[in-house]
């Protein structure tokens, strides 16, 4: 019901949108206006996606929807790359042609003092948003590489709103909680966290994954992948401007939340631009490890999994990125 709603919704706002004169449009879907969603908008307000021949039209929407209306074709692009996995891992005919950020701006806490490392927790219980979000998938692509197996922890949905992980963690109602460390600025200035609490890992240090990117279907893949390309050439750009402009995206994030304190958007953007990456790729191994962990979520065996080559896509944007570095582009405020 609730995804029905959903593509009523969605329906109403693509119908609503206007479309420029003379360009294509494109309706590419985002999960948030976090900073991490910063370089679409800084792509829509310089102008860099009209420069493509392209009206892009932004529609906030989570992962779980951007996926089914990807694949009914109401929308172009989808940006929660690490949604639409699951889909693509059971041969549906999606590609993710673009890497934004390679590392997760994730952390796991703990709320005993003999929790130190991967090993003290087996057999405990961690604290997600959902079962097979990115967080479990962080947890899980850690015990591979520790050589842990993945029934180690458990996990215990919690929800999206962050403050009912942080309460969880305070309280001690369980071990480990999986968090993101701008949430934790209550208790931090309240001065309750280090009087209850540790950090255990700090992902954005320690572990490397394809997070989130773009997501489009097979068909615009094989028959219109100039619009592609043109998406993806400005994208980059906005990628590469938020990573060499810290005040002027800032001030693209303060224009679409209005409201938002200045200070929440200029932490949320110093979390964020570690996880980005520059060329818009993640190797095969980094690919592989996210790849195994989504399988045990799924139930799958790792060894019917589609080959990389099926699920992933890197062409156009290798090719976008070699241009724009051959090129010396750079931005401009």
């Amino acid at each position: 019901m609730r995804l029905a709603l959903a593509f009523v919704i969605l329906a109403a706002i693509v119908a609503a949108a206007p479309a420029d004169a003379g360009l294509r449009p494109l309706k590419i879907t985002i999960a948030a206006k976090s900073p991490l969603y910063a370089p679409y908008f800084i792509a829509l307000d310089k102008g860099y996606y009209a420069e493509e021949g392209l009206d892009a039209q932004l529609i906030e929407l989570a992962g779980g929807v951007a996926t089914p209306a990807l694949l009914s074709g109401t929308v172009d692009v989808s940006t929660s790359a690490a949604s639409a996995l699951g889909a693509i891992m059971r041969r549906a005919p999606l590609k993710v042609v673009y890497t934004m950020a390679d590392r997760l701006p994730d952390q796991l806490w703990a709320s005993r003092p003999a929790l130190k490392t991967l090993t003290d927790l087996k057999g405990l219980t961690v604290g997600v948003a959902s079962r097979g979000d990115s967080y479990e998938i962080a947890l899980r692509s850690a015990l591979e590489g520790a050589g842990l197996p993945q029934d180690w922890v458990g996990y215990t949905p919690l929800g999206f709103a962050a403050s009912v992980r942080l309460a969880a963690l305070i309280s001690g109602s369980l071990p480990a909680v999986m968090i993101t460390p701008i949430s934790l600025a209550p208790a931090r200035a309240g001065g309750s966290l280090d009087k209850c609490c540790h950090l255990m890992i700090d992902f954005v240090k320690s572990l490397r994954l394809p997070y989130t990117g773009a997501v489009v279907s097979d068909r615009l893949l094989r028959d219109d992948p100039k619009t592609v390309e043109g998406f993806l050439r400005a994208t980059i750009k906005g990628v590469r401007y938020a990573l060499a402009l810290e005040p002027q995206t800032e001030a693209v994030l303060e224009k679409h939340n209005p409201g938002m304190d200045p200070q929440v958007i200029a932490e949320g953007y110093r979390e964020t631009v570690p996880t980005m990456t520059k060329i818009g790729t993640a190797s095969d191994d980094l690919i592989l490890i996210d790849l195994k962990a989504r399988a045990a979520t799924l139930g799958m065996d790792p060894k019917s999994l589609p080959p990389i080559s099926d699920i992933y896509d890197y062409t156009l944007t290798r090719k976008v990125t070699a241009a724009l570095d051959a090129s010396g582009w750079q931005p401009t405020p």
